[in-house]
């Protein structure tokens, strides 16, 4: 993942984590881009020759708050891991489900690490690892897929300062 000095490029850095772990490449996951949940049915179908999918969401929920010190936009950003499995068969079912937590553990494992070793400068510095909110999702929730759904959020500085030349009177 390229860095812009402090800046978090979360789309780059989802989108690498996924395509070097090696349970992601071993199972054949698609990685791709998602705008919102509501995309999720039309990207599964439009890749057919895929069971399996990492879509990150190009799109994020933020809130802007004053930090001490300055201001801040905490940016919520969010993952899907998605698996197929024969609808017919409970333990496809419960292998799909299996392997979509063991990726995220292994994707969460590997924030904390990243932001504890600084391996992206201070990029990471406000990811906030310490609380990832996760949802799975039931057998029919997708046609023929499973999964699990995570959100973390990150906090960048933004500076609010004002500007006369940008306001007329």
């Amino acid at each position: 993942m390229e860095t812009n000095g402090d800046s978090f490029n979360a789309l780059a850095y989802f989108k690498e984590m996924a395509e070097q772990n090696r349970l992601v490449k071993e199972s054949g996951f698609y990685v791709g881009f998602s705008s919102g949940p509501d995309a999720l049915d039309i990207i599964m179908s439009e890749y057919r020759d895929y069971a399996n999918f990492i879509l990150i969401d190009d799109t994020t929920a933020a809130n802007t708050f004053c930090g001490k010190p300055g201001w801040f936009d905490r940016n919520d950003y969010t993952v899907w891991i998605l698996a197929g499995f024969d609808y017919q068969d409970e333990l496809s079912y419960a292998a799909a489900l299996r392997l979509c937590r063991r990726i995220f553990k292994q994707f969460l494992s590997r924030m904390i690490h990243d932001r504890a070793t600084r391996k992206y400068g201070d990029a990471l510095t406000f990811l906030h690892t310490e609380q990832v909110y996760s949802m799975e999702f039931g057998r029919r929730s997708f046609n023929g897929a499973t999964g699990i759904m995570f959100k973390i959020n990150n906090d960048e500085a933004v500076d609010l300062r004002y500007n006369e030349e940008e306001w007329e009177g």
